[in-house]
C-alpha cells in the first residue's frame, strides 16, 4: 500500500531519491522517538501499546528495531515496536502510547515530579535523614507519568523525600518535616 508520493509526475529525480513511501500489510508497528537515556530501558523492558482511539485496550509489543543513530534535529533515536496480535482496530497512522515496564518483582516508588532534581549528574532526590539533615540521593527512574516519577532504586520504604523547592536546597541543611494529609 502506498502511503505517500514524494515526487510529481514528470519530475527529474536523483539516483537513490525516494519517490513513494510503501507500507506492507504484514505486522503492524508503533514508531516512537526515544531519548538516549532510554535506550537500555527499551532493550531490557517489556512493551505494551495503547491506542488513543481505545485507551482501555492494550496490546503486547516487542522491540524490533532501534536506530543506531540519533535524529540530528531532535537528538532522539527511532524505535519500532511490533504490535502482537494487532487486529483490524489498529490502523495505519493511528496515534499510540508505548509503555515500557520492568519485571513485576521490582519494587517501585511513586514520587511527585517536583521532587526529582537533575543538575547534570542524573536524577536525584533530597531525603531527610534521622537527624533532620538533607541528603541528596541518586535515584533510578523507571518511567514518568503525567504527575509522578516511578523510581526503582535509590529510595527505601519509609524515606522522607522533599517534594517542593528542591532546586533551592543545599545538602546537609537541617529541616523540619511537615507531613501532608492523605
Amino acid at each position: 500500500m502506498i502511503t505517500a508520493t514524494l515526487a510529481e509526475p514528470g519530475q527529474v529525480v536523483a539516483i537513490g531519491q525516494a519517490v513513494a513511501r510503501l507500507a506492507h500489510r504484514g505486522e503492524k508497528e508503533a514508531v516512537v522517538a526515544l531519548p538516549e537515556t532510554w535506550l537500555g530501558e527499551a532493550r531490557a523492558s517489556h512493551a505494551s501499546v495503547r491506542l488513543w482511539s481505545d485507551p482501555a485496550r492494550s496490546f503486547a509489543a516487542r522491540l524490533r528495531e532501534l536506530s543506531p543513530q540519533a535524529d540530528p534535529a531532535t537528538r532522539t533515536y527511532a524505535a519500532r515496536f511490533t504490535i502482537s496480535d494487532a487486529d483490524d482496530t489498529v490502523a495505519l497512522g493511528m496515534t499510540a502510547i508505548v509503555t515500557l515496564t520492568h519485571a513485576a518483582d521490582a519494587p517501585v516508588a511513586e514520587i511527585p515530579l517536583a521532587a526529582i532534581l537533575n543538575r547534570g549528574t542524573g536524577p536525584t532526590v533530597y531525603v531527610v535523614d534521622d537527624t533532620g539533615a538533607l541528603e541528596p540521593r541518586p535515584v533510578k527512574v523507571a518511567s514518568f507519568t503525567q504527575q509522578a516519577a516511578l523510581v526503582t532504586g535509590g529510595v527505601s520504604d519509609g524515606d522522607k523525600v522533599v517534594t517542593l523547592g528542591v532546586q533551592k536546597l543545599i545538602p546537609g541543611t537541617k529541616v523540619r518535616a511537615v507531613e501532608t494529609p492523605q
